[in-house]
Parts: C-alpha cells; sequence; structure tokens
C-alpha cells in the first residue's frame, strides 16, 4: 500500500522530527500524532495522554517516522560544508566538525556567519524532508512484497 503524504505534511514531519517529537502517521486516515521523545522520563505523561493512548490503542494503524540517527545528521553537516565554496571559511567548518562536541562547535560557527545560518536551516530541513520521504517510500515497498 503505496502512502502519499502531501509537501506540507512531509515538512511538518521534518519540523516535528528536527525539534526532538516523535511522528506516528496514521495509514488509515492521514492523521499525524505527536509528542515529545523522552517523554516517560519527564514528568509530563499526563499532558501527552491522548497522544500517547491512540498510538498505545491501535498501534498497527500508526507508521513510526524516525528522527535522523546521530551518523545521517552528521553527513547532512558534511554535505553543507562541501557546499561552501570560500575555501578559508570551509576549512574553518571543517576544522569544527573535526573536534569533540562536532554538532556545538558546527552551530558556534554559524553565529558569525548568518548568510551561511539561514543556507543551512534550509538545506537541513530539505535533507531532512527527503530523509522522511524515503522512510514513507520503504514503507510501501514493503508492504507491497
Amino acid at each position: 500500500m503505496a502512502i502519499e503524504i502531501k509537501p506540507e505534511l512531509l515538512k511538518e514531519i521534518a519540523e516535528y522530527l528536527d525539534t526532538g517529537m516523535l511522528c506516528f502517521y496514521n495509514k488509515t486516515n492521514g492523521e499525524l500524532v505527536t509528542y515529545p521523545e523522552g517523554l516517560e522520563d519527564s514528568g509530563l505523561e499526563d499532558e501527552w495522554t491522548e497522544e500517547t493512548g491512540k498510538i498505545e490503542a491501535s498501534p498497527d494503524d500508526y507508521l513510526e517516522i524516525e528522527k535522523m540517527s546521530s551518523h545521517e545528521a552528521f553527513e547532512v553537516m558534511e554535505n553543507f560544508i562541501d557546499g561552501i565554496n570560500h575555501i578559508p571559511t570551509h576549512n574553518k567548518f571543517i576544522d569544527a566538525i573535526s573536534r569533540k562536541k562536532p554538532f556545538a562547535h558546527f552551530n558556534d560557527m554559524l553565529t558569525y556567519y548568518p548568510d551561511l545560518r539561514e543556507q543551512w536551516f534550509a538545506f537541513k530541513l530539505q535533507n531532512y524532508i527527503e530523509f522522511v520521504k524515503s522512510q514513507i517510500e520503504l514503507y510501501g515497498r514493503l508492504e507491497s512484497d
């Protein structure tokens, strides 16, 4: 069964995943259910019982769309840096991600380059949308086998 998700919903899912939310797509009615990752450890379970209850009541109706692993997110960061044409700037970013805590150093570097920062957000979002699409396409292929 192929799932067709509108571009606006793909974008919404990508944004939710990027902010640490868990995302579940109802394969029957197209509803998106989200709640924070690590909810059970946060003490906020009561605030999200409606959402978690939907998933618990009918888990087979939902496709969980997963976030990128840190390795995948690092590759996106590397690909972005590969597109920086100004060699000194490119090298500064390479150095930043070559140290411990590469994500933090990368984000720190972006504060000095506002234009690149805006480009980064657009690049990351587009990559996340493609990542979400690939999961949905894979699910569709698995269902048809």
